[in-house]
């Protein structure tokens, strides 16, 4: 694999607009491009297959990890993720620097595992309006409330990355131009 010298992961607490934020920033047109994580976890409705994520069975992962074939990995509960060597050189091939999307216990492994890896930590204005967006989300109460809990551990973390970008309740054209600007000046 050519040598990685620097990518970029976003992150934040579940509900705060990291996705969003990350689709309209690849679609400012820079050298860019998102990685699509690997998972063993079932389907969503709403999700496309090697879209939004690549699903494949247990036993596919694990073959791929003993195959040496995933850039990196781990297990969340009964089920893997992670993002296939593949994938990354593919990217790296177009001559654009990869761009992950992952939660902020994976953040912290890149932080600690690729010194190249800038991170960028999108936080909610404040735990109530992060409360509200999953209860709009139609996000079951007792899971809302299990995330509120881990989001404010969360946000305890954000001062260990590289970029925060407050996304503002109805405000996301902003944290998208922050985000935006913060890769221009890092590629």
């Amino acid at each position: 694999m050519n040598e990685l010298n620097k990518f970029f992961v976003i992150t934040g607490p579940s509900g705060v607009g990291k996705t969003s934020v990350a689709y309209r920033v690849l679609d400012m047109g820079l050298p860019i491009a998102k990685v699509t994580t690997t998972t063993t976890r079932a389907k969503r409705e709403s999700e496309t297959q090697d879209v939004d994520y690549h699903f494949i069975a247990h036993e596919d992962f694990e073959k791929k990890i003993e195959n040496n074939e995933m850039f990196e990995w781990a297990k969340y509960g009964n089920d893997y993720y992670g993002s296939q060597k593949a994938d990354v050189e593919a990217i790296m091939a177009r001559g654009h620097t990869p761009l992950w999307v992952v939660d902020v216990q994976g953040a912290k492994y890149f932080k600690d595992t690729f010194p190249g890896c800038v991170v960028i930590f999108i936080a909610p204005e404040s735990l109530s309006v992060l409360e509200q967006r999953l209860v709009e989300r139609g996000d079951d109460p007792k899971d809302i409330k299990r995330r509120i809990a881990i989001a404010d551990d969360e946000l305890k973390l954000a001062s260990a990355f590289d970029y925060q970008v407050i996304n503002f309740d109805d405000q996301l054209d902003q944290a998208v131009a922050e985000t935006t600007q913060i890769i221009e000046q890092e590629l």
